[in-house]
């Protein structure tokens, strides 16, 4: 299982891909996404980040997970601060 993400303007893109299998999630409104998610890692007891409407992200007992009306994703711990610096490059 790998991760990436990327963003095109304030449009973000992570991608998860397992074995031949790729899927992917859009989040609008995702300017301070990467940031968000750090603070997610390093305060798991942290409030869940509502950016309502466009998403919502919050922990989970495996990582984070990031929801919005497309979908969700739900990102391991170890996978978060790699996908978090992809979205601030």
């Amino acid at each position: 299982m790998t991760f990436s993400a990327s963003t095109d303007g304030s449009t973000a893109t992570i991608t998860v891909t397992v074995l031949n299998s790729t899927a992917n999630l859009k989040v609008e409104d995702a300017t301070d996404l990467g940031d968000q998610l750090e603070t997610l890692v390093n305060d798991q007891t942290a409030h869940p980040i509502d950016n309502s409407p466009a998403y919502m992200a919050y922990p989970t007992d495996t990582g984070v997970r990031i929801t919005n009306r497309l979908g969700q994703i739900d990102i391991p711990w170890r996978w978060i601060m790699p996908v978090a610096n992809q979205l601030r490059q």
